[in-house]
């Protein structure tokens, strides 16, 4: 994969935080030969980007603000670098020692209760989790990259999920479904299928 330059320093950076984390701005600027300026402005685009986030904010003295890792900075950098795949059962045994990592575990859906209780079996789910997450990111920027290459179904479909809170567009497909039976049968058999994922589903979970 072709990686950008942009993405080569935030990727530098990532690998820092994982290897060296929770660490400041100033930490990383420590173990690194980047300029302060350009750790800040990458690190302010993780955040908001959501692959790292605040670990620690410590007020004693000088106050000081450390940054780990999130679930979806790992996903994110797992596509772009070999040494994190390599590694990635390591990562685990490492961050997950942090309650910030654990929290972040939870809020993807990661079984509460054994996150910590069986870590071997955790940490088979999260290599799995982010394997399979990995690659719809890389089907997410193929589809940005070459969206005239993409089945016109395909586009239709995905681009309906984002219209969803959008009331004006969805008042319009009400009236669609309404007057046209073509389009009640795709949706139907759309239903029928999800009906049938969800059943199998429970069937898992019971």
């Amino acid at each position: 994969m072709d990686i950008s330059a942009h993405d080569k320093t935030a990727l530098e950076l990532f690998k820092i935080v994982i290897n060296k984390g929770p660490l400041t701005l100033y930490s990383a600027n420590s173990r690194s030969n980047m300029p302060i300026g350009t750790i800040h402005r990458h690190f302010k685009e993780m955040i908001e980007t959501e692959k790292i986030m605040i670990y620690e904010i410590s007020q004693a003295g000088r106050k000081k603000i450390s940054y780990g890792p999130t679930l979806y900075g790992f996903i994110y950098f797992y596509r772009l670098d070999d040494e994190i795949k390599k590694n990635l059962d390591s990562y685990f045994d490492t961050w997950i020692k942090k309650e910030k990592f654990v929290e972040d575990l939870k809020k993807a859906g990661f079984d509460e209760k054994k996150i910590t209780s069986d870590a071997k079996e955790s940490k088979k789910i999260f290599s799995k989790f982010i394997y399979f997450y990995a690659g719809i990111e890389d089907q997410l920027e193929y589809l940005v990259k070459n969206l005239k290459d993409v089945p016109r179904d395909i586009r239709w479909f995905m681009g309906g999920f984002l219209l969803v809170h959008k009331r004006e567009y969805m008042k319009a497909y009400d009236e669609l479904v309404r007057t046209m039976p073509g389009l009640r049968k795709d949706i139907s058999n759309f239903l029928e299928s999800m009906i049938e994922s969800y059943g199998k589903l429970k069937k898992m979970t019971r």
